[in-house]
């Protein structure tokens, strides 16, 4: 294994200099942390060793305490949990990772190699318990690697020398009797370990509430709305619904746009070529590879029109690929066909505009509004937090610009199917999609680790 450099051990973190050295591993162990809830205070000595051992800006954290409160009055309870990476043995922010910037280590660590991340933010979704974060100073993303460099040297990470009662382990852990039986891994508030199976062992104190929430759940906020990411998908789904009409040289400007908006999206656009590394697991990675090659077929069909048929294909496959790319565990509100059907939905709309088809232009926006309203009552029925944190922003937080968007498609509906023209409704379908694409990105809720009352459930950007 290649030793890590890592910033010089300073303040709290030093601490843990002083604690006994690790047990070494057995064949077929892994390292894994231990967390025992009855045992924490909620002091963030953690998260302050964590910060220093890593040289962290302000706004970037990897080690958070959360608190869980339940009960009713007067017993009620409180609790805090303190996680990090929890080094799983099926990390999606691995299978996920376009340019495979994640390892796993033999030690167990999941490590992120930096060099090799362009800041697409696509593990930060993968991630159910939202572990990695974006670092605006570096322009990618980072991650716990359980102070690997300290791990290396047979030394505990910062984390577990800094708590004063010593509620964070790290210990041993025999893999294939955890993979059997990882139970211990599920805690109050927490994502189910059976997505990733998850390695922290978590040691709950008695008498915890059958019913509990996260502090964090009184601060449900947006997310960011990714502005680039409207741009793209909207930009692509238009042009390939050109395809679809024969409208070739509007879906070649149409895609080359498309394509440069993407990089925007990247904290490092220069690398972005390596998206096209991980193919074989990576939905990022196909929709790159299936847009760039669409991009290319839908310019050349400009002058070679037999080109067209293939051009349309390969941006049918690449509308797919852009929307199963969203359908992941950790974010819930994307996480079903119903995705699928509104990124294909927009493009088979795009082309019946273009070819003037007013009754079909008002049959797929009526489709298209029923699968949005669909999509909500889907979450509304659930009984997971983040799926109705969804529907709790979307009425009331963006709950004007909700009512703009079905206004904006019943016009349209309405417009089209009058004999106004499609030209009349074009414009009422175009701000219908907007928002409801933007909408899209801020009114998910991810699944994530308890928050605590002030910081909220919201990952510093």
């Amino acid at each position: 294994m290649t030793a890590v450099t890592g910033p010089v051990v300073t303040g709290a973190a030093r601490e843990s200099a002083e604690r006994p050295e690790l047990l070494a591993l057995d064949a077929g162990q892994h390292y894994r942390f231990g967390f025992d809830m009855g045992a924490c205070i909620g002091c963030h000595s953690c998260e302050v060793a964590c910060a220093e051992q890593n040289g962290l800006p302000p706004d970037t954290v990897w080690r958070r305490v959360g608190e869980i409160e339940g009960g009713a009055h007067p017993d009620t309870r409180r609790f805090h949990l303190s996680m990090a990476c929890n080094h799983c043995l099926e990390p999606t922010c691995l299978a996920g990772c376009p340019t495979n910037a994640y390892l796993k280590l033999d030690n167990g660590v999941v490590q992120h190699q930096p060099d090799e991340c362009i800041g697409c933010q696509y593990c930060t979704w993968n991630c159910p318990y939202s572990v990695p974060v974006f670092q605006p100073d570096r322009r990618i993303v980072t991650k716990c690697d359980m102070c690997l460099p300290r791990l290396e040297h047979g030394l505990a990470p910062a984390c577990v020398g800094a708590c004063p009662t010593e509620a964070i382990t790290v210990e041993p852990m025999d893999v294939e009797s955890w993979r059997a039986d990882h139970r211990a891994a599920d805690g109050p508030n927490l994502p189910s370990a059976d997505i990733t199976l998850s390695t922290t062992r978590i040691a709950l104190p008695a008498g915890v509430p059958l019913e509990t929430y996260a502090a964090s759940d009184h601060h449900l906020r947006p997310e960011h709305p990714h502005t680039p990411l409207i741009v793209l998908t909207l930009l692509t789904q238009v042009a390939v619904g050109a395809s679809y009409a024969g409208a070739r040289p509007v879906a070649a400007l149409l895609a080359a746009a498309a394509l440069a908006a993407s990089l925007l999206h990247l904290g490092r656009p220069v690398h972005g070529w390596k998206a096209l590394r991980n193919l074989r697991r990576s939905w990022l990675s196909r929709e790159v590879a299936l847009f760039g090659a669409y991009g290319a077929a839908a310019t050349a069909a400009v002058a070679v029109p037999a080109v067209a048929p293939v051009a349309a294909v390969l941006g049918a496959a690449g509308v797919f690929a852009s929307a199963r790319l969203y359908i992941v565990p950790g974010r819930p509100a994307w996480s079903s066909p119903l995705t699928v059907a509104q990124f294909e939905l927009t493009a088979a709309l795009a082309a019946a505009v273009v070819t003037g088809r007013p009754a079909l232009v008002a049959g797929l926006a009526g489709a298209q509004l029923g699968v949005s309203l669909a999509n909500l009552a889907r979450l509304r029925l659930s009984r997971q937090f983040e799926a109705r944190g969804t529907v709790r922003l979307t009425l009331r937080w963006f709950g004007p610009l909700f009512a703009l968007r079905v206004a904006a498609a019943l016009a349209g509906i309405i417009l089209a199917a009058s004999g106004s023209g499609v030209l009349a409704a074009a414009a009422p379908c175009a701000v219908a999609e907007m928002a409801n694409r933007y909408l899209f990105y801020v009114t998910v809720v991810p699944l994530n680790m308890p928050g605590n009352f002030f910081r909220g459930r919201s990952i510093p950007r």
